[in-house]
């Protein structure tokens, strides 16, 4: 590489740079939040055509500015459809999952999920609680974070924030409710 063909890759870069920037703002703050799995697709495919881009510049700068431009707008519309009907929320997100309630452990779902106690203890210091029997409720949420309620803030047993686990987590929950009134 001569030094025009070095100062050509510094140009394209900063210019592809400066609009990867611009349609990553213009697309909102969503596409850089946590990630479920379709935002991590997206994300990745970005960083893949972005270097693709800088590699062969000379017959690739629009067409993958083109791509990136319609990964942006894929993830637009995913999120517009996702929030505005639950078809498409369900299509596209995974559902979150009961791990742990009201002092068990469900351990079928931990080992589904590859998730050890140990990173559910961890989250539960986290929240800055030392004994488990603290705790009323721990979930997987839908973009691989863990979810810890405290029990005492949940003494009435009435957790509405569970209201969109899936139906095994719905019924390992109930399950649990009807054992502390038998």
């Amino acid at each position: 590489m001569d030094i025009k063909q070095m100062e050509e890759l510094l140009i394209i870069a900063f210019i592809s740079y400066i609009i990867v920037l611009f349609l990553l703002r213009l697309s909102g703050k969503r596409t850089l939040l946590k990630m479920n799995t379709f935002d991590f697709i997206i994300t990745v495919s970005l960083g893949a055509v972005f270097g693709n881009m800088l590699m062969n510049y000379e017959d690739r700068l629009m067409k993958g500015i083109y791509v990136i431009f319609l990964l942006l707008l894929f993830q637009f519309f995913s999120s517009l459809l996702s929030a505005r009907y639950a078809f498409f929320d369900t299509l596209l997100k995974a559902k979150p999952t009961l791990l742990f309630y009201e002092g068990k452990y469900y351990e079928s779902i931990l080992k589904k999920e590859r998730i050890p106690k140990s990173e559910v203890l961890q989250a539960m210091r986290e929240q800055g609680i030392g004994r488990v029997e603290e705790v009323g409720a721990v979930i997987l949420e839908t973009d691989g974070t863990i979810s810890v309620l405290h029990k005492e803030k949940s003494k009435k047993n009435d957790l509405d924030t569970l209201e969109d686990l899936d139906k095994e987590s719905k019924k390992r929950k109930k399950d649990s409710d009807d054992d502390q009134f038998d």
